[in-house]
C-alpha cells in the first residue's frame, strides 16, 4: 500500500510540474512581443506555411527584418489553419498567422500590421487576398531593370461573421 501511495504522488507531481511549465510557456508565448519602428507593440507571430511555397518564407522573413518576433511553423496542410481562423473562403491565400487575437492570411505588409496594432479595431483579422506582385514575398528582384510593375492592393479586415471592409489600400 505505501509503495501504491509512494507511485502515486511521484507522477502526480510530475504531472503537475510538468503542466505548469506547459502552462507558463503558453503565457509566456503570448506576452513576447516586439516593437515596430513606430514603436508600436506587436506580440509574436506565429504562422503556417507550407514547406514548398517559397513566397511565404520570404513573407516570414519580411516580419523578421522589420524587427518582429516570429514562429514559423511548417505544415503539410494548412486549410485547418484558415477554418479555425475562420478566414473567410474569398480571402484564402497561401499561408495562415496569429498575431496577438488577430488572424493575418497572405501576403499583408508590416503597415498594415502596425496600423492593425495602433487602431486595434474589433475585427478578427486582416488579410491579403490572393498573390499581389509587389506585396511582401511577392517581389520580384531583377538586375536588368530598377523598374517593376507592381501593383497596387488592398488589405481586407473581416470578422468571425464573415464581414468584409476594406482596412488599407497598398501603393507598392
Amino acid at each position: 500500500m505505501a509503495f501504491k501511495k509512494s507511485f502515486f504522488k511521484k507522477h502526480l507531481l510530475k504531472t503537475l510540474l510538468f503542466s505548469g511549465f506547459l502552462i507558463v510557456n503558453i503565457f509566456n508565448a503570448q506576452k513576447s512581443s516586439a516593437k515596430n519602428q513606430d514603436n508600436i507593440d506587436i506580440p509574436k507571430v506565429v504562422s503556417y506555411r507550407s514547406a514548398s511555397c517559397g513566397c511565404c518564407k520570404q513573407w516570414v522573413n519580411h516580419l523578421r527584418q522589420n524587427g518582429l518576433e516570429v514562429v514559423d511553423n511548417i505544415l503539410e496542410d494548412v486549410s485547418g489553419i484558415k477554418n479555425q481562423y475562420k478566414i473567410p473562403n474569398n480571402l484564402k491565400s497561401c499561408h495562415s498567422a496569429k498575431i496577438g487575437n488577430y488572424a493575418i492570411e497572405g501576403h499583408v505588409p508590416i503597415e498594415s500590421i502596425t496600423k492593425l496594432f495602433k487602431e486595434k479595431p474589433i475585427i478578427s483579422g486582416i488579410a491579403v487576398p490572393g498573390m499581389p506582385l509587389g506585396s511582401p514575398g511577392m517581389e520580384m528582384h531583377s538586375h536588368e531593370s530598377h523598374s517593376h510593375n507592381y501593383e497596387n492592393y488592398k488589405v481586407v479586415s473581416f470578422s468571425n461573421s464573415g464581414k468584409t471592409k476594406i482596412f488599407d489600400k497598398i501603393s507598392p
